[in-house]
């Protein structure tokens, strides 16, 4: 399975993700003023600036509406935010259109049912262990660590070394 990953991988030019239960542990905090808050890790950030650093495009898909995320969103430069998506089959082929790119050159990454279809069209689908069983039974590759504990940043560092973008990224960070 590995193997194939690596092989799909090696053509990705955008990371497509969700955000609740991917880009965070899936966890929405309620203020008493209707205020939303949710906790987002910064390797997973660095995830993002990693990818844009190695001209890999990035966008993230989410059924709900919020100000974090978008403001999240802006600060990483992330290069389309489609909010407020109740089916994302649609919405994944618009991003991929905008950018004129194909399937084969897309990774979704997903944990829930809403996910299901924009990961069996992805070209690499990823998911986090706690996705749900149909899920995790969909992707190439099941990251090692938790939703909201890293798994972006691990998917972006296994895209970039596939395609062997990694020597590059760590020579600029450590000279």
């Amino acid at each position: 399975m590995k193997d194939a990953a690596i092989d799909k991988a090696k053509k990705i030019k955008i990371v497509i993700c969700d955000v609740d239960g991917v880009l965070t542990n899936g966890s929405i905090a309620y203020g008493n003023y209707k205020d939303e808050y949710r906790e987002f890790n910064v390797h997973d950030g660095f995830g993002f600036v990693l990818l844009k650093k190695a001209g890999i495009k990035t966008a993230v898909i989410t059924s709900k509406s919020s100000v974090a995320v978008q403001r999240r969103a802006k600060e990483l430069s992330v290069d389309m935010v489609c909010q407020n998506v109740k089916k994302k089959l649609p919405v994944f082929k618009r991003v991929l259109k905008r950018f004129r790119l194909k399937p084969e050159e897309a990774c979704y990454i997903g944990d829930d049912l809403l996910d299901l279809a924009a990961i069996k069209n992805a070209g690499f689908s990823v998911s986090v262990p706690e996705a749900f069983a149909e899920i995790k039974a969909s992707v190439d590759y099941i990251t090692q660590k938790n939703a909201g504990s890293g798994a972006f940043r691990e998917t972006a560092e296994f895209i970039l070394k596939a395609q062997d973008k990694w020597p590059s990224i760590l020579e600029y960070y450590s000279g």
